[in-house]
């Protein structure tokens, strides 16, 4: 389902639905955490043995700008991507040993009356909120 939502919302705005970005929608769509730039890449050289780094790379940034697809900022130097699902919106734990990341959820915004803090010119379009610490199996 989410699969055909996307290929409609990609053909609604003229997006060509190549073999190599219809593979990293379903990549990202099987991701249980966000992934890298790389990761992505390694999974579709198994298909696509002659396919360059640049092709995933610049599919990723259009996606990106089409808002099908998230870029993360982690503090580890890399991007991680995930698909902007918007009606699931959530926030990331992040291992600081292993890099694992898990959603967290609860926003913390919305518990919080943020709107009456925030100055009548500024509209607040998105956030992030990330929680760095480390996984059970890191601690050990």
């Amino acid at each position: 389902m989410i699969y055909e939502n996307i290929l409609e919302q990609l053909s609604s705005q003229k997006c060509k639905l190549t073999l190599q970005r219809r593979e990293l929608l379903k990549i990202l769509i099987r991701a249980r955490t966000p992934l890298a730039a790389r990761e992505i890449y390694d999974r579709m050289l198994k298909k696509y043995p002659n396919m360059s780094f640049d092709t995933v790379y610049r599919n990723l940034s259009l996606l990106q700008e089409m808002q099908i697809v998230n870029r993360l900022e982690f503090q580890e130097g890399r991007s991680r991507y995930e698909l902007n699902l918007s009606q699931d919106h959530h926030h990331h734990l992040v291992c600081l040993k292993c890099g694992g990341t898990w959603k967290l959820r609860a926003c913390p915004l919305e518990g919080l009356n943020i709107v009456n803090t925030v100055p009548e010119d500024f509209k607040i379009t998105t956030h992030r909120f990330e929680v760095f610490g480390y996984c059970r199996q890191c601690r050990d």
